[in-house]
């Protein structure tokens, strides 16, 4: 069963009504980021990725930030480099067919068998003073069990899929 929720939607879910969210003591952390400054987190807000994220094996735990209101880019920030935060978007607005098609062994990464909802995103990259050139990587998503908040980014290999897919149509 595939239960992948839009990622804007996963965002409202996931901040504004808790899903995953556990009863702590702690209240908040505060977190030391170069693009951001300090900011507040709550800690039952984070995101854990057992096995790293691509080029980043020993980072583990980021949170979701919002870029601004209404954007359809949020900010994947490592809760343990303060240098290191990834530009997000939902990969079914740059590629509204994102999940059709896919083969068996890749559609298995977005099949749940609880009926737990998933959010997908996918990285951006954004050339320096080329916005224009803008890509997204389709071929390897990220997946985030809003159940568990934990999350791993997947490899489509059968997909056909770019990691630089172009943002922008041409």
């Amino acid at each position: 069963m595939t239960n992948i929720r839009p990622a804007q939607e996963a965002q409202t879910e996931m901040f504004e009504n808790g899903v995953g969210m556990q009863e702590t003591d702690v209240t908040t952390v505060i977190l030391k980021t170069s693009r951001f400054g300090e900011i507040e987190i709550d800690p039952t807000r984070s995101l854990h990725f057992p096995e790293g994220i691509l080029g980043f094996p020993e980072q583990k735990e980021y949170v979701i930030l919002e870029h601004k209101p209404g954007s359809p880019f949020c900010w994947l920030q490592s809760m343990e480099s303060p240098d290191l935060a990834f530009v997000m978007v939902d990969p079914l607005l740059v590629k509204s067919d994102f999940l059709e098609g896919l083969s068996p062994s890749d559609r298995r990464w977005f099949e749940t068998e609880d009926g737990a909802a998933k959010a997908v995103f996918a990285l951006v990259t954004i050339p320096p003073g080329k916005v224009d050139r803008m890509t997204v990587n389709l071929l390897g998503p990220l997946l985030i069990d809003l159940k568990t908040r934990t999350a791993s980014q997947v490899i489509l290999a059968n997909s056909g899929y770019s990691h630089r897919h172009p943002f922008f149509p041409s």
